[in-house]
């Protein structure tokens, strides 16, 4: 696992955007909508120009992004989408708004940066859910195709009508498995010992319970004798006698109902 990469479980899924937003083949973390043409504010023939925009602050960002939205070669897609991962200016807005302290005006747009917000527009679209099996992987794709339009529905269509996708969804839950995989290897793995009830419990329970039957069979036993012996009448003695016998029943039962519940959780903890 790569630790310096704090991004490393999500790294196939910010590839595989890169790919579909076709900012791979450009300049990457400083590509614009169109490759450069709705930078300059004309019609633009041919190859646009570049921007350093990782060079550049999220307020400087904010400023060409409306330029860009002004642009005459822009007036079909009316888009302001920027960086390796073409956020938007009503999104990156929005991001900024939730996190003010975290970016600031003067924070610069660099590669940390954009990796950072395109995480946690994965996580606001249901990444993490997912990874922790309370999302659908439909779903996800769904909630993904609707925050890129390059990547797929569930169906393999855009999400936006008149854009197709750009990978399809075999790709994408390829991707996915790839970064499910990468969050189950970082998770942590507890050893918990296996309890065993020793098989000398069993004994000392038989031990136990059988003293206390000879002691109830004493005294019952010597219950009746002591009657004869005082002279009681017969039904007193019957009575005691009776008690006795209850007594040891009793204790019986108890016994078998110990001694099972003992070798049932010798059972249960040896999986047999």
């Amino acid at each position: 696992m790569l630790m310096s990469d704090p991004y490393y479980v999500y790294r196939p899924m910010l590839g595989l955007i890169g790919t579909s937003e076709g900012t791979d083949r450009g300049r990457g973390y400083n590509e614009t909508l169109g490759y450069g043409i709705m930078l300059d504010g004309k019609v633009t023939k041919g190859k646009g120009t570049s921007v350093n925009l990782i060079g550049m602050t999220l307020d400087q960002v904010d400023a060409l992004q409306t330029r860009m939205l002004k642009d005459p070669d822009n007036s079909r897609l009316n888009s302001s989408a920027v960086g390796l991962y073409q956020i938007v200016r009503t999104t990156m807005r929005d991001i900024r708004k939730a996190m003010p302290d975290r970016y600031p005006g003067s924070r610069l747009f660099d590669a940390d940066c954009q990796d950072e917000m395109a995480c946690y527009l994965l996580g606001q679209r249901g990444i993490d859910k997912y990874l922790a099996g309370r999302l659908s992987e439909d779903t996800l794709l769904s909630n993904l195709a609707h925050e890129w339009a390059s990547l797929p529905l569930p169906s393999g269509k855009g999400a936006y009508d008149g854009q197709r996708a750009a990978v399809t969804p075999v790709q994408v839950r390829a991707v996915l498995a790839e970064v499910r995989a990468r969050h189950k290897a970082g998770q942590p793995v507890e050893m918990i010992e296996k309890p065993v009830v020793p098989a000398k419990v069993e004994d000392k329970v038989k031990e136990k319970t059988s003293w206390w039957q000879k002691v109830t069979g004493v005294v019952g036993g010597g219950g009746v004798g002591a009657g004869w012996l005082f002279g009681l009448d017969w039904q007193t003695v019957a009575i005691i006698a009776g008690a006795a016998v209850l007594i040891l029943l009793l204790i019986v039962l108890l016994r078998r109902q110990i001694i099972g519940a003992v070798q049932d959780i010798r059972q249960a903890v040896e999986g047999r």
